[in-house]
Parts: C-alpha cells; sequence; structure tokens
C-alpha cells in the first residue's frame, strides 16, 4: 500500500513537472511571437508621441491625408508567421519597398538594422541581403516589416529591419500605421526625389496607432520614407495613404541595376 501510494506520488510530480515544462515552453514561444512582445500590456496609445527634429515635417491629423490610394499588401503574399519572405524590391497598392535607398548603408544594433549615409541622386531603393530585407505575414490581416540581421525566417529577426518606402509621386502628407509597437521608439526620415533629408521624425511610445505627416509649407517633396526601430518587440506598417499618382520609372544604368540586387 505505501509502495503504491509512494508510486502514485512520483507519478503526480512527474506530471506537474511535465505540465509546468508545457507551460514555460508555451509561453517562451509566445513571448518569440513577431511584434507582440512578452505579453505585457499593450501601450497606452495616448502616451505616444512623434517629434519633428527641424520643423521641416510637421505632425497632422492622419484624417487629414488625402487617400486616394491606400497600400494595405493585401496583393502580396503573406501568411500566418512567418510570412513570406521577399529578397527584391516590393510593389504593393502603387508603392515600392526596400531596406534603405542607394548611397546608404547598413550596420547592426544588437538586433535591429541601423541605417546610415545620404541616398543618391535620384533616389532609388536599394535592397538588403538575402534574407534580411523584407516580410510580409499576417498580424490582424498583411503587415509588411523589415528583416534584421538574423534573417528570415528567425522571429527575432521580423521587425527588427529597417523599411524605405518610395512614392509613386512626391506628397506634401501622408499617413501610416505603425502596428507592433510595444512602447519602443522609431525614427523616419523624409527625402525629396533627389536624395536630399527633409526632416527626421521620432515616435516615441509606439502602440498600434496611426501617424500623419506633412512638409511644413506644403509642398509635394516627400519622395520616400525610411523607417527605423528599436522597439523591444519589433514593428510592421499597414495602410500608407497618399494622394495616388502612377508608378515612377527609372532609367537605369546596368551598374545601378546590378547594385539594387547585390
Amino acid at each position: 500500500m505505501h509502495l503504491a501510494q509512494s508510486a502514485f506520488r512520483t507519478l503526480t510530480s512527474l506530471a506537474a513537472v511535465s505540465a509546468l515544462t508545457f507551460s514555460l515552453s508555451g509561453t517562451a514561444h509566445a513571448d518569440r511571437l513577431p511584434l507582440l512582445g512578452p505579453g505585457t500590456a499593450a501601450p497606452n496609445p495616448t502616451t505616444s508621441s512623434a517629434t519633428p527634429l527641424n520643423g521641416l515635417i510637421l505632425v497632422v491629423d492622419p484624417s487629414s491625408v488625402p487617400c486616394d490610394q491606400i497600400v494595405t499588401f493585401s496583393d502580396v503574399p503573406g501568411g500566418e508567421t512567418p510570412g513570406t519572405n521577399f529578397d527584391g524590391l516590393l510593389w504593393s497598392g502603387g508603392m515600392e519597398f526596400a531596406e534603405r535607398f542607394l548611397g546608404q548603408g547598413v550596420s547592426y544594433g544588437g538586433d535591429f538594422d541601423v541605417v546610415s549615409g545620404t541616398p543618391v541622386n535620384p533616389l532609388i531603393l536599394q535592397v538588403g541581403a538575402p534574407g534580411q530585407n523584407l516580410d510580409v505575414f499576417a498580424y490582424t490581416a498583411n503587415v509588411l516589416t523589415g528583416l534584421g540581421h538574423l534573417g528570415y525566417p528567425d522571429l527575432d529577426a521580423i521587425g527588427e529591419g529597417s523599411i524605405a518606402m518610395s512614392f509613386p509621386t512626391a506628397q506634401s502628407r501622408v499617413s501610416l500605421q505603425i502596428v507592433g509597437g510595444n512602447g519602443g521608439s522609431a525614427t523616419l526620415s523624409f527625402y525629396r526625389g533627389d536624395g536630399s533629408l527633409i526632416d527626421n521624425v521620432v515616435v516615441s511610445g509606439l502602440a498600434d496607432l496611426g501617424y500623419g505627416f506633412g512638409t511644413s509649407d506644403d509642398s509635394q517633396s516627400i519622395s520616400g520614407i525610411l523607417i527605423q526601430s528599436s522597439d523591444p518587440s519589433g514593428i510592421g506598417v499597414v495602410n500608407i495613404c497618399h494622394a495616388g499618382g502612377v508608378l515612377k520609372t527609372r532609367s537605369l544604368t546596368w551598374g545601378i541595376l546590378k547594385s539594387l540586387y547585390r
């Protein structure tokens, strides 16, 4: 009888340890889901702020931005985590996307891309290394994320990479939704068509929230935006609104064309 009781206690303890191990492993897996963070409460959107550094880009009400065209990434493959890897230029909703702009270099801070340098004239997108460029996956619907240097399909790469976007025509106002923010920060760099910087905007207290931006003189000079983040769970973008236009074509030399896919 004592032996039976002892065996039952042993089996019960082993079952408890197994259940605890399963629970912990399940929690660890949940922690690594891209853009979801460590399971903490979502940041309060009212604590998020966007600060232009030079005042040449203004923060505007997203609803004031013309939305003749909206990029939802529903027109490209996505899917459940880890989604779909894109090693080349990504076209969606009348816009082009890549890792950075030609003339810029990329290094790394932890898991995150750190982009430096000045784009060439004219402003042209530059793809990242294979597996370190872009990813589209289902967050609630399809969202675009950059891939950090850990590379696809590592879950700690999804959302840690930079994202560069090129508008079909220069814009005076644009809006976009940043998703997956876990209270970290991002820097949005706005560029003219000749590759010159208009302004940097630092967004802090990242949450699932829409942001609107416009030029201070209302000039149609926003040709591209580069997004870099250090949010602990990574970020994605979706619902990019702009005034439309026809996707521009460029006369590319063979050297430039090769550099786009190196």
